[in-house]
């Protein structure tokens, strides 16, 4: 009778991508929650969309991601990280298809806030602090490198059909967000 309870594994609220633990764990994590994925593309587009932003919104997304793992670390528990990570979604996705010039203070202060949000709502499934430890380091540079490429693509997006592309991009990440805060907020009566 007690066999089967040894041969039991922990329970997770979501397994690691592709059964992967760690570091490659961590650093899959951003690609395979939706809501991160489409906050990082949204801004990956918003950054690459903007000539003349260059680094400082990257840098301050990695800068944030630091900040929300040391908060983490720290004991406190985050309250609506997912529902701001949805929302910088939405206003990222917007700002994509305005495709209106931005002073890069703003995509600093975004990128910021979005890094802080997805460290706050990365919190590891590990059953040591080492293994949690490498999968926050994973999922801050799986994070940062998703939205360097991103931003590095967006870049090169030049001929007209591919602005185009881009904008329309943020514009269905805008609504897919928008959906899925709406859902975020419906109370069954």
């Amino acid at each position: 009778m007690a066999l089967p309870g040894l041969a039991a594994t922990p329970a997770l609220a979501h397994p690691p991508p592709l059964g992967l633990t760690g570091f490659a764990g961590g650093a899959l994590h951003p690609l395979f929650v939706i809501d991160h994925a489409m906050a990082v593309l949204a801004m990956g587009l918003m950054v690459g969309s903007q000539t003349r932003w260059g680094w400082p919104p990257v840098i301050g997304f990695g800068l944030g991601i630091a900040a929300g793992i040391a908060v983490m670390v720290s004991g406190a528990v985050p309250l609506y990280a997912n529902e701001t990570i949805l929302g910088i979604a939405v206003l990222s996705g917007v700002l994509v298809a305005l495709a209106w010039p931005l002073s890069v203070r703003i995509g600093i202060a975004l990128a910021g806030v979005l890094g802080i949000a997805i460290a706050l709502d990365s919190p590891p499934e590990a059953l040591s602090i080492s293994e949690a430890n490498r999968t926050l380091a994973g999922t801050a540079v799986g994070a940062t490198m998703f939205l360097i490429a991103m931003w590095q693509t967006t870049r090169y997006a030049r001929p007209l059909w591919a602005r185009i592309a881009v904008r329309a991009a943020g514009s269905w990440i805008a609504a897919a967000a928008i959906l899925a805060l709406a859902l975020r907020f419906v109370r069954p009566d």
